[in-house]
This record gives C-alpha cells, structure tokens and sequence, in this order.
C-alpha cells in the first residue's frame, strides 16, 4: 500500500512523530530531570535531528509542559471507567497503579519531576501545583458523595482524607524508587486503603 502523501498523511505522520517524541522525553525527564536533560538527548532518544525535534517544540520548556499535559491527560482518561462508588475508585487506583510501574519513566516522572516542580521558578510549577489539588478537590468531592448514596459515614474531614491519600501515595511512591523497588507497593497501598474504608464506609468493610 502506497504511503499518504496528502495533507492527511502529513498530518498523521506529524502526531506520530510528536507522540515519539513525548514518549522520549517523558523516560529522559523522569529519569534524569528536568534540569539535566538536554534536547539534543530528548532526540538522540526519539531516533530524529536536533532539528526535528525542534520543528515540533521550540524550546525544552515548552516540551516539558507537553510532557505534563500528555502525561495527565493519559492519566484522566484512565479515571473516567470509574463509577461513582469509592470502593470501586480505590480498587481501580490500585489497578491503575500496577499498570503505571509497568511502564518506563512513569513513576520516575511523577517522583522526580514532581519535586523539582514544587520550585516556583520551574516551568512546570504551575501544572503540577494544579494538578495536584485538582486531584485533592476530585477526591474530597467523590467522598461526599460517597456520604450522600450512604457509602460513607456523615462525620467525616473530606478534605483532609483526600490530601492524606495523595500524601501517603506520592510518599510510598519515593520510598519504592529509593528502596529500588525492593517492595510490594501495591499490596501496601491496598493495605492502606483497606484500614481507611473500614474506619470511613457505613459498613465498616474494607476493600
């Protein structure tokens, strides 16, 4: 079969490349950093020119802020499955979970770059701190409602169990890096989950 020559498969061709990209610099960034990566990397990595890579991005700020978005994005579109019951929502966390260590420079990403982001001088300072609390605010308001269909007890700090989730996430998440993955994450993340649904559900069962 002939290869598009067209505006369409210009088109195609271009998303593909910029997709190669991305996945590039996503494993480079999460692996060494923002700060000591170099496009000339990035490329070497994606297999193009130096000047490829800059046809589609013009500087390595406005690659990583791609990278950010990329990498959210692909991450909201996995939570839109989830139903509406909490219990259902931890479970998928922990699947969702078990399928990011299996992908390359996923965690490294979240872990390093997510704190060199917490800088107010980085370029991506302000998509990780919305991001972040976009998280917290989704979380909390999922419990409410968790109270309001009666999977939940009424006496609850919604805000504060959200941010006390992403606390202890982000936080297990670093001590397995450092640990060189020498432990069961998810299986201590479930441990984690489970203690908070049997002290939070109505019906006082965990996962």
């Amino acid at each position: 079969m002939a290869t598009p020559r067209g505006p369409r498969g210009h088109y195609t061709a271009g998303r593909a490349r910029r997709t190669q990209i991305l996945d590039a610099a996503l494993l480079r960034f999460g692996q060494d950093g923002y700060r000591k990566t170099s496009l000339a990397r990035i490329a070497r990595d994606a297999e193009i020119t130096d000047a490829g890579l800059l046809h589609h991005f013009r500087d390595k700020q406005q690659l990583l802020l791609a990278v950010v978005e990329y990498w959210h994005e692909r991450m909201d579109v996995r939570w839109q499955r989830v139903s509406d019951s909490v219990r259902d929502a931890f479970r998928c966390h922990l699947e969702d979970t078990a399928e990011t260590l299996a992908m390359p420079g996923m965690v490294e990403l979240a872990v390093v770059l997510g704190a060199e982001a917490t800088a107010p001088d980085h370029p991506a300072h302000g998509h990780f701190t919305a991001w972040q609390e976009k998280g917290v605010r989704e979380l909390a308001d999922r419990l409410r409602a968790g109270t309001r269909t009666g999977e939940l007890r009424a006496d609850l700090d919604y805000d504060g169990i959200a941010r006390e989730c992403v606390a202890v996430d982000a936080g297990l998440l670093q001590q397995w890096l450092a640990a060189g993955r020498t432990f069961d994450l998810v299986a201590v993340m479930r441990s984690h989950l489970d203690r908070l649904l049997r002290v939070i559900s109505a019906d006082g069962q965990g996962l």
